[in-house]
């Protein structure tokens, strides 16, 4: 856990590890992230499977409740021949944007994939959300690749 102190705007936050008692929050938030009403019996199966691998990590960023969190995923990969930590998951609750929190999740990535000697640290970020690529841009993340889907 990790308190920190935003001096600009006095708001007090912790960085905490996620449990099922935040499914509700994490939830809402997914939502936000999608600008959908995701499938919630799906959500939460998917929820706690993730909650069960040891190679994902589940954080947040609370002040009174939950306002944000980050999904990491931990791996090995081939075309990197080294460890590489991926975000899955960013998102902020839109009251709460444009005040450092995502920062400082990001932040606390970083120094997480620092500490555990990984080469990488990468994310995707739908081609919609421009103020996204603007935030990852302005902190030292640089577009490399195209992601292709295809829904199933």
């Amino acid at each position: 856990m990790c308190e920190c102190y935003n001096k600009k705007r006095g708001l007090s936050m912790e960085i905490i590890q996620l449990g099922a008692e935040y499914l509700e929050e994490v939830y809402e938030l997914s939502n936000q992230l999608e600008n959908e009403q995701l499938d919630y019996e799906g959500f939460k199966r998917c929820y706690f499977e993730i909650m069960s691998l040891s190679n994902h990590l589940l954080y947040g960023v609370k002040k009174e409740r939950l306002i944000g969190f980050i999904h990491l995923r931990v791996e090995q990969q081939l075309h990197h021949a080294s460890l590489v930590v991926e975000i899955l998951e960013l998102v902020i609750d839109d009251k709460h944007r444009s005040q450092k929190y995502g920062k400082r999740l990001l932040d606390f990535a970083v120094n997480y994939s620092k500490s555990i000697q990984a080469s990488h640290i990468e994310l995707s970020s739908n081609q919609f959300r421009r103020r996204a690529h603007q935030f990852y841009n302005r902190e030292g993340f640089i577009e490399t690749s195209v992601k292709f889907v295809k829904k199933l």
